[in-house]
């Protein structure tokens, strides 16, 4: 697709296109229970409700669901493979009995700590490798694209 301005084409919205669906592509594959993070069969969602968990688990599934941005039903999928695998545990909630608090177990904690980690160093590396001119400018479109790719699914 070529925009036309005035008289003249601009071929960068062509770039411009392709650089945002492709970045679209790369969330839906990232996002699937099939990919994992660095091979080691946490999947991306996974991961997310064993940081919000850290976060909000006391609160029960609502919460957690709420502070992850995922929908109920994943995070109920997201907690039984977790439990299963003796990352989460459930606990009745101290007040209310119908509904269950969430924490990490000590192995929930240490692969929690070591996928920060790991990510953080990947963001390092990114950003290292910007120029200083270049960073503000990443920032800024980082924001503005999340906010298209999530106004555009």
């Amino acid at each position: 697709m070529v925009r036309v301005v005035g008289d003249e084409s601009v071929e960068p919205f062509d770039d411009f296109v392709e650089a945002v669906l492709n970045l679209m592509r790369a969330i839906r594959r990232t996002g699937g229970a099939a990919h994992t993070t660095k091979g080691d069969g946490i999947s991306v969602p996974q991961l997310v409700v064993l940081g919000a968990i850290d976060s909000a688990g006391e609160r029960g599934v609502t919460a957690v669901a709420d502070r992850a941005g995922l929908a109920q039903p994943t995070v109920t999928r997201a907690l039984a493979a977790l439990e299963r695998r003796g990352m989460v545990f459930r606990t009745p909630h101290a007040r209310d009995g119908r509904s269950t608090s969430l924490a990490l177990t000590a192995t929930g904690q240490a692969v929690l700590q070591d996928k920060r980690q790991d990510m953080t160093g990947r963001f390092a590396e990114i950003w290292d490798g910007l120029e200083d001119d270049q960073r503000e400018h990443a920032v800024l479109l980082v924001r503005r694209l999340s906010k298209v790719v999530g106004e555009l699914t």
